[in-house]
This record gives structure tokens, C-alpha cells and sequence, in this order.
């Protein structure tokens, strides 16, 4: 139970939750590299609706994951519901291979 909501299960996401949404937006996390840590996430799409907020591009995202991939540093990629669309790790695509190119990157 939880002790913030007496009477409520609480439960914690032991394993990750895997999408195929490509409506968007979407959520970018690159994390530290050698890492479980991240600096939190940005939200991007074609044509972001709220860029004075950080929202950015969908090719300013993969300019990020590319350098990120230089770096040997994981990326994840969420939808709104935070369903995990694209996961690298390692240098290696471990969910999502085409993802890029189906949202529009060119990638």
C-alpha cells in the first residue's frame, strides 16, 4: 500500500513498456554515458507547438541521438503515455529499428 494514498496499491514499472505510436509528440532521453541517470527528457516533433518551452524538431532530435550514438550513451525515446517507441543502447537499436525513418527523420 501506498503511504501517500492509504488504500492504494502502489506499484513500481520493474520492465519496460514497449509501443509502436508514431503519432507524437514524442520524448527524448539521452542518458549519461556509462549511466542509468539521465538529465530528464525533451519533448520534439515535426513542428514543435511549444519551442519557447524546449520543444524541439523531430531533426534537431536526431542530430541528438546521432551524437549520443558517437558517445556510446542509451537513448530512449517515449510516447505520451511514456510507451518506450525507441531504444538504443550500446551502439544497438533494442526496440524501434525503423523508427526514424517513419516519424520522418531521414535516418
Amino acid at each position: 500500500m501506498s503511504d501517500a494514498f492509504p488504500g492504494i496499491e502502489a506499484e513500481a514499472l520493474t520492465e519496460l513498456q514497449y509501443s509502436t505510436d508514431r503519432k507524437g509528440p514524442f520524448k527524448l532521453y539521452v542518458f549519461e554515458p556509462n549511466s542509468e541517470y539521465h538529465r530528464g527528457g525533451v519533448w520534439f516533433e515535426e513542428h514543435p507547438r511549444f519551442p519557447e518551452e524546449g520543444e524541439i524538431t523531430i531533426r534537431e532530435a536526431a542530430l541528438r541521438v546521432i551524437d549520443a550514438i558517437a558517445k556510446r550513451q542509451e537513448v530512449r525515446v517515449c510516447d505520451t503515455g511514456d510507451m518506450l517507441l525507441y531504444h538504443l543502447r550500446g551502439g544497438e537499436v533494442l526496440h524501434g529499428y525503423g523508427f526514424w525513418a517513419e516519424i520522418g527523420a531521414g535516418l
